[in-house]
């Protein structure tokens, strides 16, 4: 594939040139979730709103995602706004927030076979997959060995023993059952593997690194079997269709059709596949909106932890109670932070919302608050009420200031009540730098000149959360 199709995420593309092909935007439009890997995997409300490009003000718009796609033989590549050629941006968000070091967005380029790209990005959703599955153990199941020795044990097979051994010379053919980890589905897994350890070395050690987990299932499994030859390979793809449906092992189906994928994509083809078509990925995208979440997460985790504790999504509060205690809705900020010695009190002492979207990266540089972000601001002040937390804030992106940076917005929200403290909404913008393409240096220095930048950013962003901790801590003090 040759063709090349350059989008960015959230980004405006009618009046542009990239999307000539009227039944290309059509296909785009339609794709479905079914048709795509996703990282993170898309639940089902996901699956139901997802979107690669949405019509909104008769203007047609990029969303949240960004990643590659292969549509018939045009390769459509979606970049984060915040990148240029380089995709320095992208590169590091991906490494800071999930530890996913491969280099590839770079390859980008027309006349380049991009498949590549893709099988790396499917090594990443894979590596994950198999590391979830692992946590409820190894996939197992029910195996007949046919055996002809001395050490008998099961059945007696009468037929085979008459055959193998007309003479008496010790041996008896026998035949027994066993649940193990010595299967065809587990022979499937591994040779995907291997195959990809073979092709991309280097980004399969970077991804097993911080997923030890991983390495260990796969050392269990090279200790009982041998990895698929090519023709072998041709008829496991050939025999293990049938799902997985064992309540403790569902997680593995997941790995089973991704595996199956990349062999198919590795050129390990199956004569009259029909599953192939009627389940055919056209490539894999990057929801941005979550990845800028686990940045902020990232960013913060090592910065505040000798005094703060951090919890990322799992705090919930049940609202509208009925009569029997059940609620209809919940709450599930982004990060709540809590001062240590109160961690038990579930009131936290800052909210923060991670948002990528266009509108808060305008709000943040002065413009005026767009109609969109809206729900937002009603959702942050559900968090404060719910919680019962007096501060909260919007952790954005915006690209760097050509003169002077975008400063730290705080904003009052006045309360009713006498007896009440004002709460305090903040906006904390964190600088994107910009590439310096134009420096005639070598692209690794750029990317570690752009390195150095974002984390001075991230520190600015950090002392930023601090100094708001700390005035939290003096009122409080203060009302006592």
């Amino acid at each position: 594939m040759s063709n090349l199709i350059k989008l960015k995420d959230y980004s405006n593309v009618s009046e542009k040139n990239e999307l000539t092909q009227e039944k290309l935007r059509e296909q785009l439009l339609k794709l479905s979730a079914d048709n795509v890997f996703s990282i993170p995997e898309m639940s089902d409300e996901e699956k139901e709103s997802f979107r690669v490009l949405a019509n909104f003000n008769g203007k047609l718009w990029t969303q949240n995602y960004t990643g590659i796609l292969q549509i018939e033989d045009r390769n459509v590549f979606i970049s984060s706004r915040f990148d240029d050629d380089s995709c320095f941006f992208t590169q590091y968000i991906l490494d800071k927030a999930l530890g996913m070091k491969i280099n590839i967005f770079q390859d980008m380029k027309p006349g380049v076979n991009h498949g590549g790209i893709l099988e790396q990005l499917l090594a990443f959703i894979f590596v994950e997959q198999i590391e979830h599955a692992c946590r409820k153990g190894l996939y197992r199941r029910y195996r007949t060995y046919e055996c002809n020795d001395s050490r008998v044990k099961g059945k007696i097979d009468i037929t085979r023993h008459i055959r193998l051994n007309p003479l008496n010379n010790g041996k008896i053919a026998y035949s027994y059952r066993e649940y193990t980890i010595d299967n065809d589905v587990n022979k499937l897994i591994f040779t995907a593997y291997t195959y990809l350890q073979k092709r991309y070395p280097d980004t399969m050690k970077s991804l097993e690194k911080r997923r030890k987990t991983v390495g260990e299932c796969m050392s269990k499994f090279r200790n009982i079997m041998q990895p698929a030859s090519r023709q072998e390979a041709q008829k496991l793809v050939q025999r293990e269709r049938r799902k997985i449906t064992h309540s403790v092992y569902h997680d593995w189906e997941e790995v089973r059709k991704t595996a199956i994928i990349l062999l198919r994509h590795m050129g390990i083809s199956v004569e009259n596949d029909k599953d192939k078509a009627q389940n055919k990925i056209h490539g894999v995208l990057i929801n941005m909106n979550w990845i800028w979440e686990k940045y902020l997460e990232s960013i913060l985790k090592d910065k505040l932890k000798e005094e703060y504790c951090l919890k990322a999504q799992h705090e919930k509060k049940i609202f509208f109670l009925n009569g029997e205690g059940q609620g209809k809705r919940t709450l599930k900020p982004d990060l709540c932070i809590f001062k240590k010695e109160n961690v038990n009190t579930n009131t936290p002492v800052l909210i923060l919302d991670a948002k990528y979207k266009n509108a808060w990266s305008k709000a943040a540089v002065g413009e005026e608050f767009e109609e969109s972000v809206r729900e937002d601001c009603f959702q942050i002040l559900s968090y404060m009420y719910g919680f019962g937390c007096n501060k909260s804030g919007i952790f954005c992106p915006v690209v760097e200031a050509e003169e002077e940076a975008p400063k730290l917005l705080d904003y009052t929200i006045r309360k009713d009540e006498t007896n009440r403290k004002d709460g305090k909404f903040y906006l904390l913008p964190l600088q994107i730098p910009k590439s310096e393409n134009k420096i005639p240096k070598s692209e690794n220095n750029n990317f570690k000149n752009f390195k150095r930048k974002i984390k001075k950013s991230e520190g600015k962003f950090a002392t930023q959360v601090k100094q708001i901790l700390e005035k939290q801590i003096l009122e409080n003090l203060e009302q006592k």
